[in-house]
């Protein structure tokens, strides 16, 4: 070990640097302490895509500087495509793992597993997801698992079946509030599917409605479409940030219309039943999402780390292939106000 002595004005002057540079670390912003978080400017999209899978139904979670991602695999390609939960994780969003989890229900009955949600909530991760494939004489099924470390999950459980238990039910997603559990979810057959929205004191239940458990959605022109067959809302996500709740959802404004991602604030004093000011977000279209270009995405605060908030979300170029889901792969945009987005690479 070497030791510096100082004597006089310049042991003054070595420590006055010394305290000056100790109190700009200490009052610089978390996220300015963390530029390297995610290399934007070596990414490009799609940040994931498999060859013979189409992805969609994305989910993320961050924890200790890894990423945990979560999506719907469809596969195979051709006949007999089924859905499947998988999870990977990257540090980097260019080296993947190998999936952590794969399932798909079969040994259970159901004809596949599908639209994973995952939320931090009351110090444990929750991940909700549904069974898919509309078997006959058993519709699809709400579920739920958790996990203390994104790694290790539990066995799946049954949400909210004392009220959708014999109907179709998909795409659900938690959040914490008012001493217990708000869930939403798509409820319904194509030409009436409806958002549903329930409240209990724990994820086992039992759930009760939200007033009469049929939540408003308004576009920022007023229009709720969930009351406008065959428009409709699904794959829902809660966020809140700045003490604002917000909820994403993925909107079908007319039958032959893209899906895109809008955005909702929860109005002051409505109980979780009213969401006005809903927009359309606006992600670049890039050469992997000229058809759908944003569907099923999930957004997340993330500002404590680098200033910004983060979407994943599918693109494909065609609806043919998959069960005419198409070729979906990921992509990943980012935001500093919720209105201006820049897709992995760019910056505007």
């Amino acid at each position: 070990m070497i030791k510096l002595r100082f004597a006089g004005k310049w042991k003054q002057v070595f420590g006055g640097m010394i305290a000056l540079i100790l109190l700009l670390s200490a009052e610089a912003p978390a996220w300015a302490q963390s530029a390297s978080f995610i290399d934007w400017s070596s990414l490009k999209n799609p940040i994931l895509s498999y060859p013979q899978w189409s992805i969609k139904d994305a989910a993320m979670a961050y924890r200790d500087g890894t990423f945990y991602l979560f999506f719907s695999a469809f596969y195979p390609r051709d006949a007999g495509t089924i859905s499947h939960v998988v999870e990977v994780s990257t540090r980097d969003f260019k080296h993947f793992s190998q999936p952590i989890m794969n399932f798909d229900g079969t040994e259970d009955g159901w004809k596949g597993m599908c639209s994973p949600d995952v939320q931090l909530l009351n110090g444990q991760y929750v991940m909700t997801f549904n069974s898919w494939g509309d078997k006959t004489g058993r519709p699809n099924e709400l579920f739920y698992m958790t996990s203390p470390d994104l790694v290790h999950w539990s066995k799946r459980r049954s949400v909210a079946l004392n009220l959708t238990e014999g109907k179709r039910a998909i795409d659900a997603a938690f959040a914490v509030a008012e001493g217990g559990y708000f869930l939403i979810w798509k409820e319904g057959v194509e030409g009436r599917m409806l958002p549903r929205l329930a409240f209990a004191k724990s994820l086992d239940g039992p759930f009760a409605y939200v007033g009469d458990g049929l939540p408003s959605l308004l576009w920022a022109d007023g229009r709720d479409i969930s009351w406008d067959p065959p428009s409709f809302h699904e794959n829902f996500e809660f966020m809140q940030t700045d003490g604002q709740w917000y909820l994403l959802a993925t909107d079908h404004g007319t039958l032959k219309g893209p899906l895109g991602p809008y955005l909702y604030k929860l109005e002051p004093d409505s109980r979780w039943h009213k969401w006005v000011g809903g927009y359309r977000l606006d992600v670049p279209q890039e050469a992997f999402n000229t058809v759908d270009r944003d569907n099923a995405a999930a957004i997340y605060d993330w500002r404590q780390y680098d200033g910004y908030y983060y979407l994943i979300y599918a693109g494909v170029t065609e609806r043919d292939t998959f069960a005419k889901r198409g070729w979906n792969r990921l992509g990943l945009a980012r935001s500093k106000d919720l209105i201006h987005w820049s897709a992995a690479g760019q910056n505007r």
